[in-house]
């Protein structure tokens, strides 16, 4: 079985305006909420993609309630939240113009009991399991996601992490399946500046070095690139009018994992990752199983041989 993890989970309260004005009144075009949190949008694209997946995390208040029913509303998604007695968070998304501007909240803190409960939940998975482990850690939990990494390698568990920070490096020598830093977090890992692609395809080696098992880089307009110790992979551009870009990176995790799970060949999976994270940027709403199918056929895939 799939499991998505999210330490922080939020209403996403996706607003659209056809402009923003500072001090003065704007009005709505049209607004949205949405269950959100990184790994959440992960399970939704599994949904949409009839990939079954349980979704793992906190919620908390009315604002949990909501994320809660709202999960309802698919399928293949099973709820196991652990209830806390915070209060979820709301991320607002606001599109304006061409423009995009996020306004995210912190989140409640949680409690070593409740975090504990989340660890006992991990340390039942399996090596049949995957764990996908995306977004902000929870406030009051030092190194929650070590922890998490060490319960999933101890029992053989896939696990895939996409979370922000130099976190990220404490837990590669519990060898994550895969990671999906972006180009300025990969920077930020090693202090340095990428000019060009040999550093890019380099970097990437020595995350591979340090224990990733895979990792995909996104750079934006720019696309992607797949390392392994065996294969490096770069996806064709698409060129087209961004609609919005919240997501696309989970979607690519989405796709990636729904793809391999099938034949656990990684040259296609990295193919439905970038074909998922197109139908997210450039349609509306997230990754559909019809919207990816339609981006497959527009993207090529090269080997690199460096």
């Amino acid at each position: 079985m799939i499991y998505t993890c999210t330490l922080n989970p939020a209403v996403d309260y996706i607003i659209n305006l056809a402009s923003l004005e500072s001090n003065k009144l704007n009005r709505i075009n049209q607004s949205l909420m949405r269950a959100g949190g990184k790994g959440i949008n992960v399970a939704v694209v599994l949904n949409n993609l009839g990939v079954d997946n349980v979704a793992l995390g906190f919620l908390g208040g009315f604002t949990g309630e909501f994320i809660k029913s709202d999960l309802k509303n698919y399928p293949h998604i099973q709820s196991e939240f652990i209830k806390i007695n915070g209060l979820n968070r709301i991320n607002i998304k606001l599109n304006h113009g061409t423009k995009e501007t996020d306004i995210n909240d912190k989140g409640p803190e949680i409690s070593d009991l409740d975090f504990q409960k989340l660890i006992n939940q991990i340390e039942k998975l399996s090596k049949d399991d995957l764990l996908i482990c995306s977004g902000s850690s929870c406030l009051g939990q030092k190194d929650a996601y070590l922890k998490i990494a060490k319960a999933c390698n101890q029992n053989q568990v896939k696990f895939i992490m996409d979370i922000p920070g130099k976190e990220l490096l404490e837990l590669l020598d519990h060898k994550p399946f895969l990671i999906k830093p972006n180009l300025s977090e990969l920077e930020e890992y090693f202090d340095i500046k990428i000019g060009s692609m040999d550093e890019l395809i380099a970097y990437g080696r020595k995350l591979i070095q340090l224990g990733a098992q895979n990792v995909m880089i996104s750079m934006g307009s720019k696309g992607s690139l797949f390392v392994n110790d065996k294969h490096i992979y770069r996806a064709s551009l698409i060129h087209g009018h961004a609609i919005n870009t919240t997501g696309a990176g989970d979607s690519m995790i989405a796709g990636f994992i729904g793809s391999y799970i099938q034949n656990e060949d990684l040259k296609n999976a990295y193919l439905d990752a970038v074909s998922a994270g197109s139908a997210t940027v450039f349609e509306e709403g997230l990754a559909r199983q019809e919207t990816l199918k339609a981006y497959q056929k527009k993207i090529k895939i090269k080997e690199i041989h460096s």
